[in-house]
């Protein structure tokens, strides 16, 4: 079927909002706990070896994790001490940090990835790392008594598994119900009365392990319909692991190493460049940075860099995709914020001067407004936690204070524009 460039127009703005109208911002379903098949890579793939949650295995149980949705996170056999998902990973799996992180209700994160033997990771400049098949990205979420003393008591919440099957990824959370050792909760579970005490304050809310189909919300990207006869579904993709983010120190006890140059090292990871130099690097941002002591250019990388890991899944267009004509879910709201878009090239795109097309709020008549953050839309949207306004719509009940300060800085410093009182 072929459309002049005017039909083409047509059928990506239908396509936006239809995916508006379907997503409700990014709340998409695609995983209701058993796989769906059509996300993952083409080409031909070897039988499938069913797997059994109650093999006696020595490492990874890894046949399970390709077929199985295991009932108890052990029955993966990926920790030395099933009770301790923070350390001591069993074979194939090292940890990793991000050097900007999407914000959970000052949750401390442990990240794992588990690589089966043989297989490696490929580089990509700017989108996440490309996975094999057999690839799980761990990631356990624990809740400190106290949010200054990281190492400190803290209670285990969830795990996360994303598992790149045969068929594609799909989210499995595991819920830390005892400490003995975490249960399936693929249809999530409310956590009331969750405490932490961050700078002196205590804080009291609602904790919220996602079901499986929530975390498809936010991490797929939508096609751009081509026309009646497309009927291409949305691609699941994980988020933080992209090249940008790991590209940075990590402390491995007995090495302090680059977490790409160790991956590759370790023959994990291929087609890195030879020249580190080449490789893009956001910068590294917690609730301990000095946000004054950072220059103008320091200032909008971070502002970005937070941008991109906490809105950017959703709110981006194909920019730099590999599939062709697909965005994310919220991207046809013209605020895309990918951290490799030059602000410059057009300040629209990350919200200057433009009128909120999805909620909005009449005390707030743009996304930013340059120099006057209060009046300016996105800030409002993070630092409310009323859910029709809330932005991340999922994933915090809380406000994240340094984040908040870290954009309100970087609005009050970007260049006046016509819509500046």
């Amino acid at each position: 079927m072929k459309t002049n460039k005017s039909q083409h127009s047509v059928f990506k703005v239908i396509a936006t909002l239809a995916s508006l109208l379907a997503l409700s911002g990014c709340n998409i379903s695609i995983d209701d706990g058993e796989d769906s098949g059509g996300t993952g890579g083409g080409g031909s793939t070897p039988p499938v070896v069913q797997g059994d949650c109650n093999a006696a295995v020595d490492g990874v149980n890894w046949a399970a994790l390709m077929t199985e949705n295991c009932e108890k996170l052990s029955d993966y056999n990926l920790f030395a001490d099933k009770r301790d998902p923070t350390s001591n990973p069993n074979s194939g799996g090292v940890p990793y940090d991000l050097s900007t992180a999407l914000f959970t209700d000052y949750a401390t994160k442990y990240r794992y990835i588990f690589i089966p033997e043989g297989k490696v990771v490929n580089y990509s400049e700017h989108e996440v790392l490309e996975f094999p098949v057999g690839s799980v990205l761990v990631k356990t979420f624990a809740m400190p008594e106290n949010t200054s003393f990281r190492d400190g008591k803290e209670r285990l919440i969830e795990t996360r598994l994303l598992i790149r099957r045969e068929t594609g990824w799909v989210a499995r959370p595991y819920y830390w119900e005892t400490k003995r050792d975490a249960v399936l909760a693929i249809a999530g579970k409310t956590i009331p009365d969750m405490t932490t005490n961050h700078n002196g304050a205590d804080l009291t809310f609602t904790y919220s392990v996602p079901k499986a189909t929530s975390c498809t919300s936010c991490h797929s990207v939508v096609p751009l319909l081509q026309g009646a006869d497309d009927t291409r579904g949305a691609i699941f993709k994980p988020i933080g692991p992209k090249a940008r983010f790991l590209n940075k120190d990590y402390d491995y006890g007995d090495t302090i190493a680059n977490q790409l140059a160790y991956w590759e090292q370790k023959g994990i990871l291929a087609n890195l460049p030879a020249n580190m130099a080449a490789v893009s690097k956001a910068p590294i941002f917690t609730d301990t940075t000095n946000i004054n002591a950072l220059t103008t250019d320091q200032l909008m990388d971070t502002a970005k860099a937070y941008l991109d890991i906490n809105c950017a899944h959703c709110h981006r267009s194909e920019y730099t995709l590999p599939e062709p004509n697909y965005a994310g879910p919220a991207g046809g709201s013209g605020l895309q914020v990918e951290y490799n878009r030059p602000v410059e090239e057009n300040p629209g795109k990350f919200g200057v001067c433009k009128t909120p097309v999805a909620g909005g709020h009449q005390d707030y008549p743009n996304d930013v407004i340059p120099q006057a953050p209060d009046s300016s839309y996105l800030l409002f949207r993070v630092s409310t936690t009323d859910q029709r306004h809330r932005m991340p719509e999922l994933g915090r009940s809380t406000v994240h204070a340094e984040g908040v300060s870290l954009l309100r800085a970087w609005i009050n410093n970007l260049p006046a524009a016509s819509c500046t009182p």
